[in-house]
């Protein structure tokens, strides 16, 4: 009966850190605010996630000026991410972007990561 306890207590124990290992992002609950894309020094590309579930897109380079806006959600499936709709992908092209139905950007701290691997060149950063 002891081993059975024993063997319970470990199962248990080791579930728990592997749920850790799973989940190593950082959800922030306070979402708001700008976030700065900085992957070309000479561009002011922000992304304005606002209150009321709408927001703004800049982008401007010399004499290229791009905006976009629409409506983002928080998925709630244990990832840390946020849906984006009718969304402009300034940053990797600027003004040869891609229009997409929808995106998704990870939330990693003080991040918003294009990708779920982490923070990358096109990844916003909150400041």
């Amino acid at each position: 009966m002891y081993n059975k306890i024993k063997i319970l207590i470990i199962v248990f124990f080791l579930s728990l850190v592997m749920q850790n290992c799973l989940n190593l992002r950082s959800c922030e609950k306070n979402i708001y605010g700008k976030y700065y894309c900085k992957n070309d020094n000479k561009a002011l590309n922000y992304l304005e996630l606002k209150k009321d579930h709408s927001y703004f897109h800049y982008y401007k380079k010399d004499s290229i000026e791009l905006y976009n806006t629409g409506h983002w959600n928080k998925i709630d499936d244990g990832y840390c991410k946020i849906e984006l709709e009718n969304w402009k992908n300034f940053n990797e092209a600027g003004p040869n972007y891609e229009e997409f139905l929808s995106a998704i950007l990870f939330i990693n701290g003080k991040y918003l990561d294009l990708s779920p691997d982490g923070e990358s060149s096109t990844s916003f950063i909150k400041e």
